[in-house]
């Protein structure tokens, strides 16, 4: 067994389905409680088992925590689709079983503020939809989710936590950053950005906030899909 490979669990699917043409939703049994915490850190990364492990082809695929339910010890996530997740993805069944690490958790600590920017491209949605859902009623949420292409969007589970979307095209970093100076304006000072977008779009805005809204590194938080 590769030294990181611990703490394998194993879950059987209730339901999945393809939302979009890169997103697909999976609806897993799990056969305990998971430590979350959820209030703390919202985001958070469940790594998935693919291949055969005594072969030595064991894949890691990457899904994003939608939602958790407690009560029926059910994880709903996304997974992207990608070259090497394709075929596996396409065999997945209901009642089957796949086997799953510890949760790994996006790091968000410690924002504690009156209105957030939501920033990122469509990988960013299921983050964003679970944070936005942990946030108190008080908090004021702008989002700015962009893509390159139409029909990569998905709502929140039941629709009442909503997420402003946008198509880029042509596409560009530049582009992307003027739409949003078109759409937004900084409300007050206290405020906190989040980013999940293509490294050189998170750049981009950085730079942004720290010139045009004098913005400070800890009202920056840049979200790592691979973190």
């Amino acid at each position: 067994m590769k030294s990181e490979l611990t703490n394998i669990n194993n879950g059987e699917i209730i339901s999945l389905k393809k939302l979009t043409s890169t997103a697909w939703h999976i609806k897993l049994k799990v056969p305990f409680y998971i430590e979350l915490d959820m209030d703390r850190n919202p985001g958070y990364i469940i790594p998935l088992l693919t291949g055969d492990e005594e072969q030595g082809n064991t894949l890691i695929i990457r899904s994003t925590l939608w939602n958790y339910d407690v009560v029926r010890n059910t994880v709903e996530m996304i997974i992207y689709t990608r070259k090497n997740n394709e075929e596996w993805l396409e065999n997945l069944s209901p009642r089957k079983i796949i086997q799953y690490l510890d949760p790994e958790e996006i790091i968000m600590q410690g924002l504690h503020t009156e209105n957030y920017y939501l920033i990122g491209n469509t990988d960013a949605q299921a983050f964003f939809y679970q944070f936005n859902r942990s946030l108190p009623f008080t908090s004021t949420v702008n989002s700015f989710i962009y893509s390159k292409n139409t029909g990569e969007f998905f709502p929140d589970i039941d629709g009442s936590y909503p997420l402003n979307y946008h198509i880029i095209y042509p596409f560009s970093p530049e582009r992307v950053l003027h739409l949003f100076r078109k759409e937004l304006i900084k409300e007050n000072e206290n405020f906190t950005i989040l980013l999940f977008c293509e490294h050189e779009v998170n750049l981009l805005f950085s730079q942004y906030f720290k010139k045009e809204w004098e913005a400070t590194e800890n009202q920056i938080r840049i979200a790592n899909y691979n973190h």
